[in-house]
């Protein structure tokens, strides 16, 4: 008799015995409660396992895979046996990479490592995160393939933390990659985003690149001595993307928006740095004239200052008078009315009293599409601004009529004069901001 047959013979004894015992008379329990008892401890067993989870913050993942290899016999592939510096579960991902072909495997694993790590006392490893695609072939016998996901420059794709999606953001009929049929592919990106604490600071889009081809010419017998066999790669994933701000970077569709910010800026004041595709390249990047090979971004579609945090809902009730400046130039030709209230001699008048002589620029609002500011300058005067005196803010500014572009080459230098309106409410010096005028200064 063998050891399974054995073990089988002995559950089944077992649980006709407890059976038995279970519903003996005259104590016998009714079934309904029986099973709502099972029910109890399915519930009390989930509860258990999210306060665990969610509440203390327990990480279940090793236990997971403690489990998986015990119910496998260690049988199963894992890839963080593989991969030097994968230290969790959820570090590795499926994704499909194939969404628009008719293939018979569908999914690909996506797994992240660290690198040159520093374990702390408390808490999980630290250091900047690579990683890679692991990809399996319908040949005999199969072999998984792996790709790395290199950013350019051969940089790293995160800092804290990073995640993956695909998403198909470009249209883009790629000549190097096609279906059985000969047909150009339009594949969907691999879309890598890491984190610096909570924010979005990275951003690299990967779009995988070649064809199916048959077993037979991917699988070269080599003569030998000994003989053995040579596979050669169908696919790679090539870098079509790779952006990093300071302060964040954020994503609509295909536009990628990098934001930097200066050291010690007060006012938490942006630049912004708007990119699109090249769609004659389905790229973000080009080969530099020097080395084909090295690629960099292309130039911005639109390069310009912000408010990190966003425009404040009182652009004269600020504490900084730069602030007031940079409201009133990017409200122009988006919110006219918002932006003569910024002015000292516009506040309430309609878009017909604006004269734009008076602030060194020459557009009227009809012909204006929008005023991106390209620089500002200030020197903190602390004293100053307590005693409400006027203060001076430099600014190079281009006026974009409807229907044109921006060029920060074309920018006009103004110096910009703020003067202070006594307001005993307004933080932190009881006076608000507004731009008296502003003039072409060299």
């Amino acid at each position: 008799m063998t050891p399974s047959a054995i073990l089988v013979a002995f559950l089944a004894i077992s649980w006709v015995v407890l059976f038995l015992l279970t519903f003996r008379a005259p104590d016998a329990p009714k079934f309904t409660r029986l099973l709502l008892f099972q029910l109890l401890l399915l519930v009390s067993g989930l509860l258990c396992y999210v306060f665990l989870v969610t509440v203390i913050g327990v990480n279940p993942n090793p236990y997971r895979v403690a489990i998986s290899r015990f119910m496998l016999h260690d049988r199963g592939i894992y890839l963080g046996d593989v991969i030097p510096g994968l230290y969790d579960l959820n570090y590795i991902s499926r994704i499909d990479t194939d969404q628009d072909e008719d293939d018979l495997v569908e999914e690909e694993w996506v797994a992240f490592y660290q690198y040159d790590v520093r374990t702390p006392q408390e808490g999980p490893p630290r250091g900047p995160f690579g990683g890679a695609i692991y990809d399996q072939d319908r040949c005999r016998p199969p072999i998984i393939y792996s790709f790395e996901l290199v950013p350019v420059s051969y940089d790293y794709l995160g800092q804290d933390s990073v995640y993956v999606s695909v998403e198909n953001i470009i249209p883009y009929k790629d000549p190097l990659s096609w279906d059985r049929t000969g047909q150009e592919l339009d594949r969907p990106e691999v879309i890598i985003a890491g984190m610096t604490g909570a924010v979005v600071t990275d951003l690299n889009i990967f779009r995988k690149v070649g064809w199916d081809q048959e077993c037979e010419p991917r699988r070269e017998v080599q003569t030998g001595p000994p003989p053995y066999q040579k596979a050669t790669v169908p696919f790679n994933y090539q870098v079509i993307g790779t952006f990093r701000g300071n302060y964040s970077v954020w994503r609509n569709g295909a536009t990628v928006t990098v934001v930097d910010r200066a050291g010690f800026e007060r006012s938490q004041i942006v630049a912004r740095r708007v990119y699109t595709p090249d769609p004659a390249t389905g790229s973000y990047l080009v080969p530099t004239s020097h080395d084909p090979d090295k690629l960099v971004l292309r130039e911005p579609n639109w390069v310009g200052l912000g408010f990190g945090p966003g425009r404040p809902d009182k652009t004269r009730e600020v504490y900084y008078p730069e602030k007031t400046v940079l409201a009133f130039f990017l409200e122009l030709g988006e919110d006219d009315k918002r932006a003569l209230g910024s002015a000292c001699q516009g506040g309430g008048k309609s878009s017909s009293d604006y004269h734009p002589e008076q602030f060194g620029l020459t557009l009227p609002l009809r012909d204006l599409q929008e005023v991106v500011v390209c620089e500002l300058a200030y020197i903190p005067d602390i004293e100053g601004e307590q005693n409400h005196d006027t203060q001076i803010v430099r600014a190079r500014v281009v006026e974009v009529p409807k229907g044109g572009s921006n060029s920060c080459e074309l920018a006009r230098s103004l110096k910009c004069e703020v003067a202070a309106a006594p307001n005993p409410r307004a933080l932190p010096y009881g006076c608000e901001w507004c731009v008296l005028q502003c003039y072409e200064a060299p």
